[in-house]
């Protein structure tokens, strides 16, 4: 075995590990159900307020803002 094997061996292992990364990132993340945030307009939304779906992050600072309107 020489260096050049030692080299090209390492570099491969870079590379599978690499693939793997991409192969992971392909995957979409689940959803946990299909109504659309009142505010972010994406899916998911999981809180129903003020007759609206919402995130939770997105409920929070909306919430937050209308307590500094009042």
């Amino acid at each position: 075995m020489g260096i050049k094997d030692l080299i090209g061996g390492i570099f491969s292992k870079k590379k599978e590990k690499s693939e793997e990364k991409k192969e992971v990132s392909k995957e979409t993340p689940e959803i946990k159900s299909s109504n659309i945030c009142a505010l972010c307009q994406k899916p998911g939304a999981d809180k129903k307020w003020a007759g609206q779906y919402w995130h939770k992050k997105c409920l929070r600072m909306a919430r937050k803002t209308a307590q500094r309107m009042v």
